[in-house]
């Protein structure tokens, strides 16, 4: 029977993932297609296309050391079928609270410098608010529910969105007691 469990929880782990991709080719679809029927003008040249490559390789990076740190520190996933066991606060996660889907923005800015889609700059807007309203809403409910006042004073040192351009080490030991 626990066998059947863990299959079931990977299988949640996997529509996961197949969802996220899901959507991102969803979100470059729709800007491919605004652009077009809306007929919007070139921004774009060949400095503004490795712009772009670059931020979408720094997209990526951070989805994927924050999706790394989740599983190796927190030991669980980002989906809600195999949440971390571990409050996750090392890393980018020590700058802001939220840098996946910072890895996110940077990503679909990026392939709007890159395929010179104007669109997603008009779509970028409403998919921030939506995260933003998921993340407030059901995601730190979720997370202060799971961590307790662990995550309430995580939530006090480290900002959601924007990082705080600077910090003190009192704050980075507060985060990290055992590293002192």
């Amino acid at each position: 029977m626990k066998k059947i469990h863990i299959y079931a929880k990977r299988l949640g782990t996997i529509a996961h993932y197949i969802g996220v991709i899901c959507e991102y080719v969803v979100i470059i679809l729709l800007g491919i297609w605004l652009n077009n029927l809306l007929k919007l003008p070139s921004i774009t040249n060949i400095s503004l296309m490795i712009v772009g490559i670059l931020i979408i390789i720094l997209g990526i990076f951070l989805i994927a050391w924050s999706s790394w740190l989740q599983f190796k520190i927190g030991k669980g996933t980002t989906g809600f079928s195999e949440p971390t066991k571990e409050l996750v606060t090392y890393g980018p996660y020590g700058i802001v609270r939220n840098p996946m889907m910072e890895g996110q923005f940077l990503f679909f800015i990026g392939i709007g410098l890159l395929l010179d889609l104007v669109a997603m700059f008009l779509i970028l807007p409403i998919l921030i608010l939506a995260i933003h309203l998921f993340t407030v809403f059901i995601e730190e409910p979720n997370l202060k529910k799971r961590f307790g006042e662990k995550y309430i004073n995580y939530c006090e040192k480290v900002p959601r969105w924007f990082p705080r351009l600077k910090r003190t080490q009192k704050d980075i030991r507060d985060l990290h007691p055992s590293h002192s």
